[in-house]
């Protein structure tokens, strides 16, 4: 059992008392109790609220992972996960991804085509504002005047995960809906109203600050908390907060983005030393070993699984003749593909480790990141016959490269009796981030940081990538486009390439990746307004407070 806090999050999906009956439009009606306020003020049952919002991030209903709701004529559960649609969000329409069928929603995000109609516009705007509304009501009902133990403790992880849940939203739609510490969400006719993205970010911002000076939070990382909000999780959404703050208001922060960066890096993380144990089954042992992952959503076989886990990012991710069982898993849904243009990333010098290729006749490359396979059939013999086609085409599934940046193997690539569902956890943030931010601070001439040192932390990532030192780089090569590349490379399917491209000026314009604009090839410019996805038709609908996103049509 990879922490404590799984058997609280079981305990919350069976029903301690604190289950609802739908995920949806429950920002509309006042949550269903199956037990009165006053019953459920006990330690057992506050934890199980703690654990049930924590699950937000990774799982999506009562259900499971089949469970379909009304709301969503016949999808399944899985289109409601936090991290599914993130990921969606954050990977088809950049240059990472291609989604290789047509679900709903699906071509638009891959093509930068959508409407105020977009499916996962609607679905995840509605999980991160029902995460939200459960923050509020555990906040109203576990007051630190229950006296229960680690009360104050509680309150803050949940100010957290609130914040957390904010950061995305003001990043996907800038201007949603705001529910805090004063809405009157006990009257049913109350909906939650916009204040702007500037005065958001700073209500989110004056929140992070006050958990990073005044909180009861954990200051370093540990197995204990491993999966939980602490001071460096708060330190990492203050520094995140601050790289984008020009996206979002219009102001500049790159030196308190660099600041807070420090003091990530100060808080007792280190660099795993091999880039795959990252992304494997075990990788929660990251947290007894180098603690390089600062927050993970947490996942499993039996008691945290569901069609937006991790699989969206391993069996999604299998196909062809790649066998999902030498990666520990025995589902292979044929769905996911990297685009040429992330492969060629890989394409700088000395990028081939000498033509070498794996056990599986598949081709390697000295950059250890580059986790793509290319075979597309064997031999009787078993040796490679036929290459794929590096250039992907949506909904042929002999075309483009496969991944397997993500597994479910055991530690140092252990063989693993394989499984359905992985145990591999979503590693959200991680120290490879923060080195990068800081050097992209660096890079942008904020005040206080230094040169050397972050080309220090670039080389870091590389030294490990390459096993040696001689891709590294010089103070003359941090420029903004290697950054742009580097965080590519290191971060690729991580949910972070659509904010970094929005940052760089590069997701509607001056650049091309398949797909992009609506044609296989892809196009440079497309309309700026996708910068910002759209409030859904079914959102304006049922909230009359609600304005629509600039560029936009609207109901109104």
């Amino acid at each position: 059992m990879k922490l404590n806090l799984k058997k609280y999050i079981l305990l919350s999906l069976i029903g301690v008392g604190l289950m609802v009956t739908s995920c949806l439009d429950d920002l509309d009606q006042e949550p269903k109790l199956d037990k009165s306020n006053q019953t459920v003020i006990n330690e057992d049952d506050c934890r199980s609220f703690l654990a049930k919002i924590y699950s937000g991030f990774g799982l999506s209903g009562n259900q499971g992972p089949s469970g379909v709701e009304p709301d969503l004529q016949g999808d399944d559960q899985g289109s409601l996960v936090f991290l599914r649609g993130l990921l969606s969000m954050q990977l088809y329409p950049t240059d990472e991804a291609i989604w290789n069928w047509a679900d709903e929603g699906i071509k638009e995000l891959c093509e930068i085509n959508w409407d105020y109609t977009l499916f996962y516009s609607y679905t995840f705007y509605q999980r991160a504002m029902l995460n939200i509304r459960y923050c509020k009501e555990f906040l109203d009902l576990y007051t630190v005047e229950t006296g229960i133990p680690d009360i104050e403790k509680y309150r803050d992880e949940i100010r957290g995960i609130r914040a957390m849940n904010y950061y995305y939203l003001i990043d996907l739609y800038r201007n949603p809906g705001v529910v805090w510490d004063d809405s009157p969400t006990g009257d049913k006719s109350w909906k939650p109203s916009q204040i702007g993205a500037t005065p958001l970010f700073n209500k989110i911002v004056e929140e992070l600050l006050d958990l990073s000076e005044n909180g009861n939070l954990d200051e370093t990382p540990s197995m204990a908390n491993y999966g939980r909000i602490t001071k460096p999780v708060i330190y990492t959404l203050l520094s995140k907060m601050y790289l984008n703050a020009e996206v979002y208001t219009g102001q500049a922060m790159y030196d308190k983005a660099a600041q807070y960066a420090t003091k990530v890096i100060g808080a007792g993380f280190g660099l795993e030393d091999d880039y795959k144990n990252l992304f494997c089954g075990e990788n929660h042992l990251t947290a007894m070993k180098k603690k390089e992952i600062i927050y993970a959503i947490p996942f499993d076989d039996v008691n945290a699984k569901s069609y937006g886990s991790t699989i969206m990012v391993t069996a999604a991710a299998y196909g062809g003749v790649l066998d999902p069982t030498w990666f520990g898993m025995t589902s292979s849904w044929t769905c996911l593909k990297p685009t040429q243009q992330l492969v060629a990333l890989f394409n700088g010098p000395d990028p081939s480790n000498g033509g070498n290729y794996d056990e599986h006749g598949s081709t390697i490359k000295k950059d250890q990141r580059y986790r793509f396979f290319d075979v597309k059939s064997y031999n009787e013999d078993g040796t490679v016959k036929d290459r794929r086609d590096v250039n992907t085409k949506m909904g042929d599934w002999n075309t483009g490269y496969l991944s397997y940046k993500f597994t479910n193997l055991g530690w140092d690539g252990a063989s693993v009796t394989p499984t359905a569902d992985p145990y591999t956890d979503f590693p959200l943030f991680r120290l490879a981030d923060i080195y990068l931010i800081y050097a992209e601070c660096a890079a942008r001439n904020a005040s206080g940081t230094d040169l050397a040192t972050a080309v220090g932390y670039v080389n870091a990532l590389r030294e490990r990538a390459n096993g040696d030192a001689t891709q590294n780089i010089r103070a003359t090569d941090l420029t903004l486009d290697f950054i742009l590349d580097e965080r590519a490379r290191e971060l690729y399917w991580e949910g972070q390439r659509r904010s970094d491209l929005v940052r760089f000026g590069k997701f509607t314009k001056d650049k091309v990746w398949a797909y992009k604009g609506g044609v296989v090839e892809g196009t440079a410019n497309v309309n700026s307004k996708f910068n910002i996805y759209p409030i859904s038709d079914r959102d304006l609908t049922a909230n009359p407070n609600l304005v629509q996103n600039p560029g936009y049509e609207s109901l109104k």
